[in-house]
């Protein structure tokens, strides 16, 4: 788990409530490729689809056929329409104020 401020780390955002445990996720592009978030055994955080279980930024990669050119989490929505990208930025931004 990443403890630098400012990085991605979807257990982070899981463990805070940002995200839930077994939300799907859509790819904004084509709303029929989803995943779902999943704890792997190893504690973190990652997303299971129907070829297995990745990171968000692999699934990017699969779902475009190519590296995502901006980051990975605006490339996948909730059932709300926001992007886990709109999220994790949200929850920073609160982070940041907070104090």
């Amino acid at each position: 788990m990443s403890k630098k401020k400012g990085k991605f780390d979807l257990t982070k955002l899981v463990h805070e409530g940002v995200l839930k445990e077994n939300e799907v996720l859509h790819f904004v592009s084509d709303p029929s490729k989803t995943c779902t978030v999943f704890k792997h055994p190893s504690g973190e955080f990652k997303v299971k689809t129907e070829e297995g279980v990745t990171t968000i930024h692999a699934f990017a990669q699969q779902c475009l056929g190519q590296e995502p050119p901006e980051h990975a989490s605006r490339w996948f929505a909730n059932t709300q329409g926001q992007t886990v990208y709109q999220l994790w930025q949200e929850y920073e931004d609160e982070g940041r104020y907070a104090a």
